[in-house]
């Protein structure tokens, strides 16, 4: 019996309740895996990979892999489950991992050895490759065109249940083939995430993905650590307000545990590399505070998966600039800024920057693969050492230099894991020089007049930002404070959405922050 037909028979045997209001369990008594584990599924390559299920209480449960063939058995606890951890080799396959319980076997079959990630966030994360209705996505076709070469060496676990209040135990998902009729339909940055790492490392990539559009990040971790995120920092009828929130039929979901019951449960503890995720504009709000939620939902993670030293990789995207009623507002920028804080709390951690990559009239944006190359690029230097050259990470600012005649504080301004010193130059030339780090062959492209770069501000000693020109020069930045009186602060694409352009050479955007150089209350 393939795990296929294991999976197919729990779900049709079970019964199925309100996924309001409970969730599903291993039937009692019945020998089963873990519905993570059918044929086609990948394991994480050179890994202690667990491998669980349930039988009756007492029941001794044999796991036999195919690529060393040895046996690993375990005894069913008093809740019926049994687990054991199989030696993962290097990448390779395919191969047959059976399960065997007294006269039962499961035969789970086209098994690979590579490497797996989990991807999940909202709406940004959720849009196919494909797009949503009326919302392409660009490199669609090429995608699906492209679908064959890579159907066997990507596959795809996609976890789509609803809400749901008591951690599940399993979900009727299966692993498939990254096929043209399965990428379709599959989220486009983990989609062209594992194509990347794929074409880059030679082995096969399995993607977890369970993302809901429109979540707040409150449902994807349990009150546990909600509370422990933020009990003490926020105001206590804050924390109220957002354990108070209760979810509704037909809504993205808001209430704390819900994504984590539904969607994270059903895998925790399978083997894998690590996370990506791409969430925060349903919590854009929450500009002092997103930083300890999220920190507090990776340690949830990480604690779900036994990691206790942080090994489990975790890189985010910033949201999309987008004119969310006001382009002119600087909410999102503050939002972006409180995001990248969270680089300076979670170890193992970093930022795919969509700066350049928005839509002034679409919040979900076409340009999803450069997102996806970033979080790729993010894990080919971090993760498997290979030294692209490309730097890992965005650009940013390592000094800023205002004129002799500013009144501009001198020191270090050290936030989301990154120094930026403020110096005062020689001259009383009307001119900001910005030097950036990270950033390969520095930043902009350079004309006969130099890279023009729009998105900066300067504001002098009356706080009031003004936009400027400014040019780039290989590794800085040149802005143009001529008519300003005292320049004392520097903002870059410091609002919802403008028509920002500054990259690095390789095409990585530099994000609003560690750009803003004041400190001001706003």
């Amino acid at each position: 019996m393939t795990a296929a037909l294991v999976v197919a028979a729990f779900f049709a045997s079970a019964t199925c309740l309100e996924a309001m209001d409970q969730a599903w369990k291993a039937t009692e008594g019945e020998f089963t895996v873990a519905s993570v584990f059918t044929d086609r599924m990948v394991l994480q390559q050179e890994t202690q990979a667990p491998v669980w299920g349930w039988a009756t209480k007492g029941t001794k449960v044999t796991v036999s892999t195919s690529w060393n063939r040895k046996k690993y058995s375990a005894t069913a606890g008093d809740d019926g489950r049994w687990e054991v951890e199989v030696s993962t080799p290097q990448a390779g396959g395919p191969y047959t991992v059976t399960v065997t319980a007294r006269k039962e076997k499961v035969v789970l079959e086209d098994v690979m050895i590579g490497e797996v990630w989990l991807c999940t966030g909202q709406s940004n994360m959720q849009q196919f490759v494909t797009g949503f209705d009326g919302q392409a996505v660009e490199g669609a076709l090429e995608a699906l065109l492209d679908a064959p070469q890579y159907k066997s060496c990507i596959r795809v676990f996609d976890i789509m249940t609803d809400k749901a209040y008591e951690p599940m135990d399993m979900v009727p998902s299966v692993w498939k083939y990254a096929d043209a009729s399965v990428v379709y339909r599959t989220s486009a940055v983990a989609y062209h995430f594992a194509k990347q790492l794929t074409k880059s490392l030679g082995v096969t990539v399995g993607i977890i993905t369970c993302p809901w559009g429109g979540s707040r990040i409150e449902p994807w971790m349990n009150e546990e650590y909600l509370r422990k995120s933020v009990e003490g920092k926020i105001p206590d009828e804050r924390l109220k307000v957002i354990l108070s929130r209760r979810e509704k039929e037909n809504s993205a979901p808001v209430q704390v545990g819900t994504m984590y019951n539904a969607r994270m449960y059903p895998v925790k503890g399978y083997a894998l590399k690590g996370f990506i995720w791409y969430q925060g504009c349903a919590n854009r709000g929450d500009i002092t505070y997103y930083d300890k939620m999220q920190a507090g939902m990776v340690e949830c993670w990480r604690q779900m998966w036994g990691d206790t030293g942080g090994s489990l990789s975790f890189y985010f995207a910033t949201i999309a600039p987008y004119s969310y009623g006001n382009s002119a507002d600087p909410l999102r920028a503050f939002f972006v800024e409180n995001q990248l804080n969270s680089l300076d709390i979670i170890p193992n951690s970093g930022a795919a920057v969509t700066e350049t990559l928005g839509d002034e009239g679409c919040i979900h944006p076409a340009r999803k693969i450069p997102v996806a190359r970033q979080f790729a690029l993010l894990a080919l230097e971090r993760d498997y050492g290979l030294k692209t050259g490309a730097g890992h990470g965005f650009p940013y600012p390592s000094r800023v230099v205002f004129p002799a005649n500013s009144s501009v504080s001198p020191g270090t301004v050290r936030q989301s894991g990154f120094e930026m010193s403020i110096e005062k130059g020689e001259a009383a030339d009307e001119k900001i020089t910005v030097h950036i780090a990270n950033a390969c062959r520095g930043v902009g492209h350079i004309t006969e007049r130099y890279g023009n770069v729009t998105g900066f501000e300067v504001a002098g000693s009356d706080k009031v930002f003004r936009p400027v020109e400014a040019w780039t020069r290989g590794g800085r930045i040149e802005l143009d404070c001529t008519g300003i009186a005292d320049p004392q602060a520097v903002r870059y694409s410091f609002h919802n959405y403008c028509e920002s352009n500054l990259v690095s050479s390789v095409g990585v955007p530099v994000p609003p922050f560690p750009f803003r150089t004041d400190k001001w209350a706003e």
